[in-house]
């Protein structure tokens, strides 16, 4: 075909334009639940200070994705409408901005595990100054997440173009469309993030094992260590579903992205995009973790009132026989 009948052939495509508007609604819902989380999180007294920073800077960026989504899709639903041949061709430098800014929230987002790794390591090490630690570390490790962020990015984008190549045509928003790599410079980033996934979450389950085990076996603690300790045991259960979520959606996008990379010339263009779409549900994994770290911070929440009013009434006489135990 020509390049105008394959640009018809994308248009007119039924499974294209559906993923593209059930996505475009998607990522209209993620805002509101979004902006709620981000609010609901810097209220959190739970969380230390610096792990609030690592998960605001997390939903930043799936806003950031979210706002590069919808640029992505309306641009190219009102085209697809509207246009139809060689005219519907979408706009070289319309693409890069939306798609990057899509690629940079998802990058970003893919680094959270990371920094939250980090942070609970120092807390654990250092739990006798921890409680002290100032925003300062927290802020580092979010500028550590942009980093390895634009790390990804720079391999992503190495072979791209960022002007119009002559005699290529850019059918869709692709990162590569222009470009003159070969498929391992998608693939390659892509296995690094899957491998960083698993590290992170053997590296966090053992800090839970080290934090309850320092908490149970240490003696002699002092009240800043205690407090350091049980705030890492609470925090620790409190994202252990984050990390799960986070771990889990990266990696299946980055195996199935691979996946779907290596098979693209078996497939036609607009089933190849609308599966690209489908898999990069970013948005809906949004949505779903906010939703779920919220009940299960409020659980949470319940609990230790529960555990609190049971202790108002215990025998006053029992405080005095566990303190005498603490300082003998």
């Amino acid at each position: 075909m020509t390049d105008c009948d394959e640009m018809t052939e994308m248009t007119a495509s039924f499974w294209l334009r559906l993923s593209l508007i059930v996505n475009l609604f998607i990522t209209f819902i993620s805002f509101p639940v979004l902006l709620t989380a981000l609010c609901y999180i810097n209220s959190q007294q739970l969380f230390h200070p610096n792990t609030r920073i690592q998960i605001k800077v997390h939903i930043f960026a799936l806003l950031a994705h979210s706002i590069g989504r919808v640029g992505l899709h309306s641009f190219d639903l009102v085209n697809y409408f509207t246009n139809t041949g060689c005219e519907a061709l979408p706009n070289f430098y319309r693409c890069l901005i939306v798609r990057g800014l899509y690629n940079f929230g998802m990058a970003l987002a893919a680094m959270c595990t990371t920094s939250l790794v980090i942070e609970r390591s120092v807390a654990l090490l250092y739990n006798s100054t921890y409680e002290m630690c100032g925003k300062g570390f927290g802020i580092l490790l979010g500028l550590l997440q942009l980093l390895l962020a634009f790390a990804f990015l720079f391999k992503l984008y190495f072979d791209a173009s960022f002007t119009p190549v002559p005699n290529v045509t850019l059918y869709y928003c692709q990162t590569l469309a222009s470009g003159h790599g070969s498929v391992w410079t998608i693939n390659a980033p892509l296995y690094v993030v899957m491998v960083g996934q698993i590290v992170c979450r053997f590296i966090f389950w053992y800090i839970g094992v080290l934090t309850k085990k320092k908490r149970s076996t240490q003696k002699l603690q002092t009240l800043s260590t205690r407090y350091t300790l049980e705030q890492g045991i609470r925090s620790i259960k409190a994202l252990n579903m984050f990390i799960n979520a986070n771990c889990f959606v990266f990696f299946f996008l980055s195996f199935i992205g691979t996946t779907l990379h290596f098979n693209a010339p078996n497939m036609r263009r607009p089933t190849y995009f609308a599966l690209v779409e489908v898999i990069h549900f970013v948005p809906t994994y949004g949505i779903l973790l906010s939703v779920y770290t919220y009940y299960s911070l409020k659980k949470l929440d319940t609990k230790q009132k529960t555990s609190l009013t049971k202790s108002i009434h215990v025998d006053p006489s029992h405080y005095l026989i566990e303190f005498k135990k603490q300082i003998s």
